[in-house]
């Protein structure tokens, strides 16, 4: 029987997993015949049906065949593990599709595996990074094909709905807790319905009855998650809800569900990006606040969601008892919903995180090892006129520390902004009060280079990257020269030593840097000026006196 079919999209009744016949009576000998079968004969039939995809089949035929495998079809689902009815109600927002597929004994924690190229992948994550660094809204994840997902087929037969499937680089496995338990390659699951961004509210070929695709090659890409992430991403409060009342885990884990990768400061991740880096975990609250849904973020928190993007580590996995035993200082497990508020500028959550509910009340909370602030994400996604200048209201810190790839070294996002040659950012952050002598520090000795030495030197280059490629163009030169202007006005030394004891001048001159010494030339022949001026005059004798 034929398996390509499609789900309702409108309606107030219940909702089926598999659509409803034309209204027209079946012309066909078949469907006249099957009509006039018994319904327990009908039921029996359905009875003897192995795959969800033949019994989808069937309730295509006609609608008194229809009335009869749906509720078959949905406890077929449950049977089988199958957990895209769930995926299709909570991705559209439909509770009588939900309520049919609990009702039938679908489990809310089921996972949803779907597989991606490594191309897809990296192309994904690489426009999100430079749509954050760039201060742009993030681009929509690109629709792909459903029936080409690749799925591996099950290992125990057609009919029973299990896929054991191995993916070469899944690093990550989670209890049913929803805890990190240990690295693992395998996992069980059914193939999902849609893809990250994707609406499939006008897709014909979205369907649970879609057959299964090819094996995949080792450069595809597990992805997973479950339904109250779906639920959370589209901001479908009323099924949350209703999620959450049938026992689905609110900190639930994700892997490569959006294309949101952890931060660690981005003068880190052009200059050193971290190769083993694993992928975040995100649970359903980030999904929430990555996609704008307040209202949303503050009902999973009201469900006692932790404020943590990730799942805390189980303790089970090797190495973490000792490490949390041994360290001296607290555990920070990566970003907090603060953080996340103030990267997607919700001003409202941070908010509500902070002073309202006060779950999180110390405005400038780490973030795990490189001690990123609330702060420093508003910055790193440019949230100018919502959450960098809330946050600077309620008391967070402008010159935070970012802890450098470089041992025992931080700096500030004024000194990253000139390092990186992004100076309009410099020019803000100066702006709005940021110390124009704090830049990249040496913990160890506390000093080192000041902004205007790193606007002096060429800008920062992803490893690898010709030489030639840091030079400035004519619009990038004149913007450094201002910002060279802006910090010498706001007091920056231009005799200021770093640590190796070279001045803004000497390393301009290391690194030929021609807009910086033409900028040098200029600020030092305008200091002569004012030198030979009655006020220039009576200020030197004030400050010598």
């Amino acid at each position: 029987m034929a398996s390509s079919t499609s789900l309702p999209s409108t309606g107030d009744a219940p909702q089926d997993i598999s659509p409803s016949p034309a209204a027209t009576p079946a012309a066909s000998g078949s469907a006249s015949t099957s009509t006039a079968l018994p319904n327990e004969l009908v039921v029996f039939v359905i009875n003897g049906l192995d795959r969800v995809q033949d019994l989808a089949a069937l309730a295509l035929t006609n609608r008194h065949l229809y009335s009869l495998a749906n509720v078959h079809l949905y406890k077929r689902a449950a049977q089988c593990d199958d957990a895209r009815p769930l995926a299709w109600a909570a991705n559209r927002g439909i509770l009588s599709t939900l309520r049919m597929a609990l009702a039938a004994g679908a489990d809310p924690n089921a996972e949803l595996v779907e597989f991606i190229s490594t191309g897809e992948w990296e192309a994904v994550t690489a426009t999100a990074r430079a749509d954050a660094t760039a201060g742009r809204e993030k681009t929509p994840w690109a629709m792909w094909e459903v029936n080409n997902r690749p799925v591996v087929p099950s290992e125990g037969g057609e009919g029973d709905g299990q896929a054991t499937r191995r993916v070469e680089d899944s690093s990550n496995e989670w209890n049913a807790q929803g805890q990190v338990t240990a690295a693992s390659g395998t996992h069980n699951g059914g193939d999902s319905v849609v893809s990250s961004e994707e609406d499939l509210s006008e897709r014909e070929d979205a369907t649970p009855a879609t057959e299964r695709s090819p094996t995949p090659t080792p450069c595809m890409l597990a992805r997973r998650y479950r339904a109250i992430h779906l639920a959370a991403r589209s901001g479908h409060n009323d099924v949350l809800e209703l999620l959450l009342r049938h026992g689905a885990l609110v900190d639930a884990p994700s892997e490569r569900f959006c294309a949101c990768t952890q931060q660690y400061g981005l003068l880190n991740m052009l200059e050193s990006p971290d190769p083993d880096a694993q992928n975040p975990l995100w649970t359903p609250l980030h999904a929430a606040i990555c996609h704008r849904h307040t209202s949303t973020a503050k009902l999973l928190l009201a469900h006692k969601a932790s404020p943590m993007m990730e799942p805390l580590p189980s303790l089970e996995i090797p190495g973490f008892v000792a490490a949390y035993a041994t360290n001296p200082e607290p555990i920070h497990f990566g970003a907090s919903a603060l953080h996340h508020a103030a990267a997607f500028g919700l001003t409202e959550l941070v908010t509500y995180l902070h002073t309202t509910a006060r779950i999180l009340p110390d405005i400038d909370i780490l973030q795990d090892k490189n001690y990123l602030t609330p702060f420093y994400y508003a910055v790193a996604n440019r949230r100018w006129s919502s959450t960098v200048p809330q946050l600077l209201q309620l008391g967070a810190n402008i010159h935070c520390e970012i802890r450098m790839y470089i041992p025992y070294t931080a700096i500030t996002p004024l000194g990253e902004a000139c390092r990186l040659g992004h100076f309009p950012i410099a020019d803000r952050l100066l702006a709005l009060g940021a110390d124009p002598s704090r830049g990249f520090i040496a913990l160890t000795s506390g000093g080192c280079l000041t902004p205007l030495h790193m606007c002096c030197m060429r800008s920062a280059q992803a490893v690898g990257e010709p030489r030639e490629n840091g030079d400035d163009d004519e619009e990038r030169g004149k913007a450094r020269m201002a910002t060279m202007e802006k910090l010498v006005k706001g007091g920056a030394k231009t005799d200021a030593m770093d640590c190796f004891g070279d001045t803004p001048l000497s390393a301009a001159e290391k690194a030929q840097n021609v807009f910086a010494l033409e900028a040098l030339e200029r600020l030092s022949l305008e200091d002569k000026e004012v030198e030979h001026t009655p006020e220039g005059k009576e200020g030197k004798v004030g400050v010598l006196s």
